[in-house]
């Protein structure tokens, strides 16, 4: 995956900012996962943190897409913390670590790392920024290091050398929005009591295994 130009922004990291700061990006993130980005506007963002000032998002972030940086960047190091302990378990697999155990180690810390409302709004943002074209992804502007996260994409990428490369990138975003999707699906299905799989770990091995599929189809050109 390669990294494209940077939007404009703070450049801060995560725990640089003030709690106003945080405060707009917890809002933020929880809005723009209900409403989409374009479904929101700065006024709205201010008022909902209960605050009156509207350049406050100018202030902190520089723009709005400054903000919409500052929401993914705000969850990175818990993340790839989780990607850094999950693939280290992983790795103690006898056999090394297989495509399944990748793709969960790539994944499963959005479940693992955060607790359930921490899960719903960040999700939600993400599935909101996941379809932007070209390089407009959070991912490819972010000032936060993700050594493991970059990492894991390259071993995925490594195990299918024959896939071109806009053929690999659809079926991640793909793949993405399958776990993404999923996250929503679990918490419907614990919400009406009428789960069917066994436990969460039953859940999220089927899940692991259809993104899985997703990356193993035979390109048929």
């Amino acid at each position: 995956m390669t990294r494209a130009k940077r939007h404009p922004g703070s450049g801060k990291s995560p725990d640089q900012y003030p709690p106003g700061a945080v405060k707009l990006i917890v809002t933020a993130e929880r809005l723009f996962g209900d409403h989409g980005i374009d479904g929101v506007s700065i006024r709205q963002i201010v008022s909902a943190a209960g605050m009156v000032n509207s350049y406050s998002i100018h202030h902190h972030f520089g723009s709005k897409e400054g903000l919409v940086q500052a929401v993914y960047d705000y969850r990175v190091p818990d993340f790839e913390a989780g990607c850094r302990q999950r693939l280290a378990a992983e790795m103690e697999n006898d056999g090394g670590v297989t495509l399944q155990g990748l793709i969960a180690a790539r994944f499963m810390p959005l479940v693992d790392s955060f607790p359930s409302k921490i899960q719903q709004s960040y999700s939600k943002f993400l599935l909101r920024v996941l379809h932007r074209s070209g390089g407009e992804h959070p991912y490819f502007h972010s000032r936060v290091p993700q050594p493991v996260s970059h990492g894991i994409n390259e071993q995925l990428r490594a195990l299918f050398p024959d896939l071109p490369v806009e053929v690999f990138n659809t079926r991640f975003s793909l793949a993405s929005d399958l776990f993404l999707g999923s996250m929503s699906e679990k918490r419907r299905l614990s919400a009406t009591g009428n789960d069917p799989y066994s436990s969460e770990r039953a859940y999220w091995r089927e899940i692991i295994n259809m993104m899985a599929g997703i990356f193993s189809e035979p390109f048929s050109g």
